[in-house]
């Protein structure tokens, strides 16, 4: 075996494992675990504080691992502490306390519906705020996954869609939709310099020090968490896998495709959960789940047709 041929296989499972596709595709489903998660705990610990203790618990780990690289970098974070402060609003304090407030109250038919239409919302956002323009391809699979979501929410039945009707956890869940977008698109104001690791520590920070208010009036108010087996396993996968593995893979991943094509991952949700509906809920696979599958693959296909050229974040002041 020649002494080089090791470091290139290496290299390419290395290039695998970083490819911006499936850090994607491993956040979509880590998150669709999260809303399975959620919708059990909902009984045993109310919306602010699941948000509020995820986040608390999940930048306990984050400083574990990331507090040299914050003071490496402060000064570039005070700098950009708008962003940051942004971030953390959008990503953390607003879109995670709606959706979990959305699912107290409202159908996964309808959650999910309006969870399908954050890549919508995110061209539409990235297009007002720095009039990025799609091919006629990406609109074209925006178009067919939006179907493959449509189909796999209303169990390829018109009358069912025709039968949705809002209440609070609909408001809550198109609160969260352009909550999402906007952070996804912010995310292009990273500077260049900035670790990700550095990134999510600091945009957990400022989420968790918004959320600190509300959910002390929460606890003045009265409000209880149960502590019990039940809780400690699902806040323990909330933290790990959607709070912390899954935003720096999103992260990595919307710096090498760009906003526009990393939304389209968000299709993969609805795939995802009816897998984990399966193994967990006892649900069985129906024609329609195939369908809307399908037709969810070949949506992020087209929106990934052309070569991809490298995505790069603007640069905003050196490196300190």
């Amino acid at each position: 075996m020649a002494s080089g041929s090791v470091p290139r296989q290496s290299s390419g499972i290395s290039a695998v494992l970083a490819s911006p596709y499936l850090l994607l595709t491993c956040a979509a489903l880590f998150w669709s675990g999260n809303f399975v998660v959620g919708r059990a705990l909902r009984g045993d610990i109310q919306p602010i504080s699941l948000n509020f203790w995820r986040w608390t618990l999940a930048l306990a780990i984050l400083l574990a691992v990331s507090v040299e690289q914050l003071r490496r970098h402060h000064v570039l974070l005070r700098r950009e502490w708008k962003t940051v402060l942004a971030l953390g609003a959008t990503g953390v304090a607003i879109f995670h306390s709606c959706v979990y407030l959305a699912l107290t109250s409202t159908t996964a038919i309808n959650a999910l519906l309006y969870l399908a239409t954050v890549p919508v919302m995110i061209v539409l956002v990235s297009w007002i705020v720095f009039r990025d323009t799609i091919t006629f391809s990406q609109a074209l699979g925006i178009i067919v996954s939006l179907l493959g979501a449509l189909v796999m929410i209303s169990r390829a039945d018109i009358a069912l869609l025709r039968s949705v009707r809002f209440n609070p956890g609909d408001l809550w869940m198109l609160a969260a939709v352009p909550a999402w977008a906007i952070y996804s698109v912010l995310l292009k104001r990273r500077p260049a310099t900035l670790p990700h690791l550095t990134l999510l520590t600091a945009t957990v920070i400022a989420g968790v020090l918004l959320l600190l208010p509300v959910y002390v009036w929460r606890l003045w108010s009265g409000e209880v968490m149960a502590l019990n087996e039940h809780t400690i396993l699902g806040l323990s996968y909330i933290v790990v896998f959607p709070s912390i593995l899954a935003f720096i893979f999103w992260n990595k991943g919307v710096a090498g495709l760009g906003p526009n094509r990393a939304g389209m991952f968000i299709y993969f949700m609805p795939v995802f959960g009816a897998v984990l509906s399966v193994l967990f809920l006892g649900e069985q696979i129906a024609a329609f789940h195939v369908a809307g599958a399908l037709l969810v693959f070949i949506g992020i296909m087209l929106v990934a047709w052309r070569p991809a050229r490298p995505y790069v974040q603007p640069h905003v002041g050196p490196c300190p």
